[in-house]
C-alpha cells in the first residue's frame, strides 16, 4: 500500500470522529453526545488514558505530550507565525505535499501553494485554544480554536512525524459559527 493512501486512511480515521462530535458539540455545551442514547466508556478506559488497539491494528492512541517539538507545539507555533504574518514560517511547518482546506479560500497544496495562503491571512493567528490532541504511532491530531465572537475559527489538523519532527500533513479551518 502506498504512503498516500495510507496517509488518507490515518485521515480518515482520525478526523471523521473529530468532526462528528465537533458538529455535535457546536451548538454550545459541548454535552450533544453525553445524552442517554450514548454507549457508556468501555470499562478501564477513562479520558486520557491509552486505549487498547482494535483488532487488526498496530499502537495505541495516547493523548500528545506537550513538550518542546510535540503536535501541540508544532500547532501553536503555527499560530504564532500566521499572528505575525509569516506565511512562510507557517508553510515550513508542513510536509513538502501538505494540504490546506481553509473556508473562504481555495484549497492549498504543496509549499509555495500554502506559502502564498498564509502571506494572503496575516494577522489571522493568534493563541489558540487546544481542545484535542492525540498521538498514534507517526500521526497526530490536533483540533484546536481561535479568536472569539464572529472571529472565532476551528483548526484540525493531521501532523505526520518526520525523521525525529512533527510536521503538519492537513490541516481543515471554518468558523466557529
Amino acid at each position: 500500500m502506498s504512503m498516500k493512501f495510507l496517509r488518507r486512511g490515518v485521515l480518515l480515521a482520525m478526523v471523521v470522529p473529530a468532526l462528528l462530535t465537533a458538529g455535535c458539540a457546536a451548538g454550545g455545551t459541548g454535552q450533544a453526545m453525553k445524552g442517554a442514547a450514548s454507549p457508556a466508556s468501555p470499562t478501564g478506559t477513562e479520558p486520557g488514558m491509552t486505549e487498547s488497539p482494535m483488532p487488526g491494528e498496530t499502537g495505541t492512541a495516547t493523548p500528545t505530550e506537550t513538550g518542546k517539538g510535540s503536535p501541540r507545539s508544532v500547532v501553536e507555533k503555527f499560530y504564532q507565525a500566521l499572528a505575525s504574518g509569516n506565511g512562510e514560517q507557517a508553510a515550513k511547518m508542513f510536509t513538502s505535499d501538505g494540504v490546506a482546506a481553509v473556508q473562504g479560500h481555495e484549497t492549498a497544496e504543496g509549499t509555495q501553494a500554502l506559502t502564498e495562503l498564509f502571506k494572503s491571512q496575516q494577522g489571522a493567528g493568534g493563541t489558540p485554544s487546544i481542545e484535542e490532541s492525540e498521538t498514534m504511532g507517526k500521526s497526530a491530531f490536533v483540533f484546536a480554536s481561535s479568536g472569539q465572537g464572529a472571529e472565532a475559527t476551528r483548526g484540525f489538523f493531521l501532523l505526520m512525524k518526520d525523521n525525529d519532527s512533527w510536521k503538519i500533513d492537513r490541516y481543515m479551518s471554518n468558523s466557529a459559527s
